[in-house]
């Protein structure tokens, strides 16, 4: 017969030659290719061949687990940022485009909200923030001005995935030349470059109105 010391159950272990960096690297590689709701700890465990049960040895759970894709992800944005102060304005186009950039990559990445505030980079809040009140954004007004430019960034990386194929466009023919132009105009565009130019426009935009959005 077993003795009670027998029968009690194992503590898990580290698997070995797993870590948190690689078990976070295969969430966000499900993430990616199969969309945020195909992430979870089975489809993240298959992709590393393990067990689900050896990763709750460095995530506690799905909430930290997308908590720490997100962190993963936006960190890489903020590295655009310039550590020395410089034009402002620069900066931040920068960093919305690597935003942009990124939600093109991960088409379900404006879904991927924290399920909570520990941990949020506050310091990088704070240095985007600081960006838009030296552009001369009241700082009343730089919450307003940040929401017009996520928004657009949001939608212009979603607008990348729904683009019409070539094969389908409509032909608006002779009798509507205009869309015609636009349709032609839409096939031959660089998204990433379009995307910067209107970034551009709306930041001057709000910045020459005072900060309204």
């Amino acid at each position: 017969m077993s003795s009670e010391q027998d029968r009690a159950p194992r503590r898990r272990g580290p698997a070995r030659g797993l870590s948190r960096e690689q078990v976070v690297r295969a969430a966000l590689d499900e993430f990616r290719e199969n969309g945020i709701a195909a992430v979870s700890f089975r489809s993240v465990s298959r992709r590393l061949g393990v067990n689900p049960m050896a990763l709750y040895t460095y995530i506690a759970d799905k909430n930290e687990l997308l908590s720490t894709m997100y962190d993963h992800l936006f960190r890489a944005i903020g590295e655009m940022l310039p550590d020395e102060p410089g034009d402002p304005r620069q900066a931040l186009v920068a960093f919305f485009t690597a935003a942009h950039r990124l939600m093109v990559e991960y088409a379900d990445l404006s879904r991927l909200v924290r399920p909570t505030a520990a941990g949020m980079d506050r310091d990088l809040a704070e240095r985007i923030y600081r960006l838009f009140a030296e552009l001369g954004v009241a700082r009343e007004r730089i919450a307003d001005v940040h929401l017009a430019l996520l928004e657009l960034t949001i939608g212009s990386a979603a607008a990348v995935h729904v683009r019409f194929p070539p094969a389908q466009a409509p032909d608006g023919g002779a009798e509507r030349p205009l869309l015609s132009a636009v349709v032609r105009r839409i096939e031959d565009l660089d998204m990433e470059d379009h995307f910067v130019r209107t970034l551009g426009l709306l930041l001057d935009a709000l910045v020459a109105g005072g900060g309204d959005a």
